[in-house]
């Protein structure tokens, strides 16, 4: 019962964030912390979730460094979980399917991020050099699920190889973001949900690589992250032991 009213509260915050975050937006139209903001706004959910945070660290290169920013995707409790870890002038690269959801669609491309075509090798192609340009002439990091959709308990699934030639064409560093399996630690029929387990890794340089090298950078990153969702999940353990 206690789910049922906690994913009831969830949807009127979704739709509230939508609603105040389609107003910001209009008012400031791509600006480059309009993404900043609107997940802030979304991330007020984790009070009626009952949901405790451990922040292992921040951010290596600090909250305002440019970077493509990697992290694991579980379900869709994420846009309601990740707000207090992402830092300013960010955009994300989130899939072309996203734009037909009702006012989140309208949200995600008003508030300045990308849109890929994952269906359509060339426009995918297109919109990654166009989101490296983009990049380079705002000064902003970008925000990536690098595994392309929801793991949904399956743990952390191969990464596609996008972000990385981002990164590359860009160069940018590679910060990859973590947290804990949410599947393993959080039921939200307990009053008390659980918690949520987060470190950024130290930043991953692209010097001197080329888009060859993207798909051999996905996979060392992805094997770094999955040891250290392990690493995560085990803390949180010994942390309710």
């Amino acid at each position: 019962m206690l789910a049922v009213l906690r994913i009831g509260a969830l949807s009127v915050i979704f739709i509230l964030g939508c609603l105040l975050g389609l107003l910001l937006c209009l008012i400031r139209p791509f600006h480059r912390d309009n993404s900043y903001w609107c997940a802030r706004l979304f991330a007020f959910s984790h009070y009626p979730l009952g949901i405790r945070w451990h922040m292992n660290n921040e951010p290596p290169l600090g909250y305002d460094a440019q970077a493509v920013y990697v992290c694991n995707h579980q379900d869709s409790l994420d846009m309601f979980l990740y707000g207090p870890m992402l830092p300013r002038n960010l955009a994300f690269l989130g899939k072309h399917s996203l734009m037909y959801i009702p006012l989140f669609g309208q949200l995600f491309w008003l508030a300045g991020n990308v849109f890929i075509n994952r269906g359509d090798k060339r426009k995918a192609y297109e919109a990654l050099s166009e989101a490296a340009a983009t990049v380079r002439r705002k000064g902003c990091s970008v925000f990536i699920f690098p595994e392309g959709t929801r793991s949904r308990g399956q743990g952390l699934l191969p990464f596609k190889h996008g972000a990385f030639t981002l990164a590359i064409e860009a160069g940018l560093p590679v910060i990859p973001l973590v947290f804990s399996s949410t599947h393993l630690n959080i039921d939200l029929n307990r009053l008390h949900a659980g918690d949520i387990c987060v470190e950024y890794l130290p930043p991953v340089s692209v010097e001197g690589l080329n888009r060859k090298d993207a798909r051999r950078l996905a996979a060392e990153v992805q094997l770094a992250m999955a040891q250290k969702l392990d690493e995560l999940d085990q803390q949180l353990t010994e942390v309710r032991d």
